[in-house]
């Protein structure tokens, strides 16, 4: 997962994947626009996955896009995404399960709009994040997340690091206080009640970026 659009090392995943002969599918959900050592997210693995939410960088209202270059994949998430339905003139038969998870006309007309629009949207946003940076460059205790190294990343979302939990509680009511939207990160998945008792490996670095991370907001810039 390319999280708030910052592509990770993808390439490093793809050849353990390629070892161990494991099929890699790719979230990129939030990611699109964004690029990793010149290649765009989602067209590293097996299959891509992008997500037009009404909170992403290109929406549709809901739904997404598969990405992949085997057409015989391509068809058959075709076909089992529309239902499973056998090409006829007048019957209706189906071959397989399938699902109903065709985009409707409407949804896809706006997000073939808003899709004119993405240097635009993603250019707006770099600019955003440059100045968010330099201002947060003068205050030694908050760390501006920046893209990685060899990435272009669209800067879906914006966060910073806070020393620790306690200054992110502080930061969280002062900016709410002020109006500024801010949030922590999300839950760790691991401390959602339906899965405590998932089996996990050592969590320790997620944990201490959980208590520290907040978002801020990535859609206006600073005056």
């Amino acid at each position: 997962m390319h999280t708030f659009g910052h592509p990770c090392e993808i390439d490093r995943i793809a050849d353990i994947c390629k070892r161990y002969h494991i099929a890699m599918v790719e979230d990129s959900a939030e990611s699109i626009g964004s690029y990793y050592k010149g290649r765009h997210t989602g067209t590293f693995g097996k299959i891509g996955i992008l997500s037009f939410n009404g909170n992403k960088t290109i929406t549709t209202g809901g739904g997404g896009m598969i990405i992949t270059d085997d057409d015989e994949l391509g068809i058959l998430a075709k076909h089992i995404t529309t239902t499973a339905k056998k090409p006829h003139p007048w019957e209706f038969e189906h071959d397989m399960i399938g699902y109903n998870y065709r985009m409707p006309n409407i949804n896809a007309a706006l997000g073939c709009a808003q899709m004119e629009m993405l240097p635009e949207f993603i250019a707006s946003k770099r600019q955003t994040a440059t100045e968010y940076e330099a201002f947060f460059r003068s205050i030694a205790s908050v760390i501006f997340v920046t893209e990685p190294k060899d990435c272009i990343s669209n800067y879906w979302l914006n966060a910073i690091l806070l020393p620790d939990e306690e200054h992110r509680e502080a930061f969280l009511k002062a900016s709410n206080d002020a109006r500024v939207i801010t949030r922590p990160a999300w839950i760790l998945m691991n401390e959602l009640q339906m899965f405590k008792c998932a089996p996990m490996g050592d969590l320790s670095i997620a944990k201490d970026i959980s208590a520290r991370l907040v978002n801020i907001p990535s859609s206006v810039r600073l005056t």
